[in-house]
């Protein structure tokens, strides 16, 4: 019996102690496990712990994470829901805070993201009127206006500065966050007023043919240059020696490329010679050798302008038919050469005169009068002649006067059968040699045109100074050359 009780009691001993064991593994498996582990909370945003977005730009929420675990078992733990706390206003410019927060089993875990709202974009300005300003020279600088915008702050216009410097203004603002902006306006000094021309004297002034023209003059000024009369161009002129109606322009621009004109217009009277010609004082006898070429109507149109009568020594052309119309016009026609071959018409005097009657018989069909004036080709003084027969000239000249011609040779040459292919020369030539004489004969050619060009001058100076234009004739004196053959 009392064997029984002591087994009882050392079972109930080692049940105690077993569970004393149970207990003890089970407080230290605790222990180890709440403990000895450490358990945490970690938590970690997504994203930048600080962002930035530009004013007015929405913003997304990246969010976080957090998890709870041991340091040596369920090491990567068990997800954990995160609190989000804090706002971010996109239309206000300022620094904004998000906290994420986790809990479990009084554990906790905290982060905190930084949200900056900016404003990143520059105001505007906006030029009014011109982009360019312009004004006249000299003259201050008159605002033309501006208005100044931001996306922001709004109207900045009142905030708006401007420098002027070197013909440019400068446009300044800036908004409230540090954005500045600048805006140029270029000042161009321009003058649109063009300056004025002042003609003195009339408008409108009539000479006579060969009467100088002076220039009465003229004044020119503008707004901002001032006097540019020194300035002043004339496109045109003046030729005396040719009755028209000649128109002067007056030219002058300003340094900004305005222009004022001006006209004058001269006109030249020709000088008429009388219809009834007294042969006294210093005479002109005009002649013209080797036509009718395509030159002569024009020439006859310039003789019929002044009212001249010329001499024209004719040769057979195929313009023979205006030999009749200068006889009509009451000029002189005078044989000079059918041929103007110098070997065929100079071989001898039988040649000569079928040459001279083969041209004398085409005159006369063409003026009903039967010409006696003539016209040695190469003059009476030519030393061509002697190449095909010696001494014809000498005896041409008796032989002619003999059957009731007239030579006539000349005292003035014009050049325009030598080395002479210009207008002004031949005027030149003549005007020169007719004052070396009071009857002067002068030699030109109606088929060149340069020297029937010099004819209207001739006349006008002519008349302008006293000399008479007169038709060679019978009566006529002969100007004769020595004969060189």
């Amino acid at each position: 019996m009392l064997y029984m009780k002591t087994q009882s009691n050392s079972k109930k001993k080692f049940l105690i102690a077993a569970i004393s064991v149970i207990v003890s593994v089970m407080l230290l498996a605790l222990l180890f496990f709440f403990v000895i582990n450490r358990w945490s909370i970690t938590l970690v945003m997504n994203g930048d712990d600080t962002q930035t977005i530009e004013y007015g730009d929405s913003y997304s929420e990246a969010g976080a994470t957090a998890r709870l675990h041991g340091s040596l078992i369920f090491k990567k733990g068990w997800n954990v829901p995160v609190t989000t706390a804090g706002t971010v206003d996109n239309s206000k410019v300022g620094t904004y805070e998000t906290t994420y927060s986790a809990e479990k089993y009084h554990l906790h875990a905290k982060a905190t993201r930084t949200i900056v709202v900016e404003d990143c974009i520059a105001p505007e300005i906006t030029l009014t009127s011109n982009p360019d300003h312009y004004t006249l020279p000299g003259q201050p600088y008159i605002e033309e206006g501006y208005t100044a915008k931001d996306n922001y702050d709004g109207d900045l216009t009142d905030q708006v500065t401007s420098e002027e410097k070197d013909g440019v203004v400068t446009y300044t603002v800036s908004d409230s966050s540090g954005n500045e902006t600048h805006v140029t306006r270029q000042i161009r000094y321009n003058d649109p007023v063009p300056p004025e021309i002042s003609l003195s004297g009339d408008t409108n002034i009539t000479i006579q043919a060969g009467q100088a023209y002076t220039e009465p003059g003229y004044t020119a000024a503008d707004n901002c240059d001032g006097d540019l009369t020194g300035q002043v161009t004339i496109d045109g002129n003046v030729d005396t020696y040719r009755a028209g109606t000649y128109t002067l322009n007056y030219m002058v621009s300003d340094s900004y490329g305005n222009t004022a004109c001006a006209t004058r217009q001269v006109t030249v009277n020709a000088i008429r010679q009388p219809d009834v010609v007294v042969p006294s004082g210093k005479i002109i006898y005009l002649t013209f050798d080797d036509g009718p070429g395509p030159y002569t109507s024009q020439l006859l149109d310039t003789l019929a302008k002044y009212n001249v009568k010329a001499t024209f020594f004719t040769v057979n052309t195929k313009y023979t038919s205006l030999i009749a119309q200068e006889a009509a016009a009451g000029h002189s026609v005078g044989i000079h050469s059918a041929t103007h071959d110098y070997a065929t018409i100079y071989a001898n005097e039988d040649a000569y005169f079928a040459d001279l009657h083969q041209m004398e018989s085409i005159i006369t069909s063409q003026t009903g009068v039967r010409p006696t004036l003539i016209r040695f080709p190469g003059g009476s003084s030519n030393k061509v002649s002697a190449r095909y027969c010696q001494g014809i000239m000498s005896a041409l000249t008796q032989a002619v006067t003999d059957q009731g011609y007239q030579y006539f040779d000349w005292n003035v040459s014009s050049g325009d059968a030598g080395g002479t292919t210009d207008t002004e020369t031949v005027f030149e030539n003549v005007i020169n040699g007719v004052q070396q004489h009071d009857v002067s004969v002068v030699l030109q050619h109606d088929i060149k045109s340069f020297s029937v060009d010099a004819v209207e001058k001739i006349i006008i100076w002519g008349l302008a100074n006293g000399y008479t234009f007169l038709p060679l004739d019978a009566s006529s004196p002969g100007a004769h050359q020595p004969v060189n053959n």
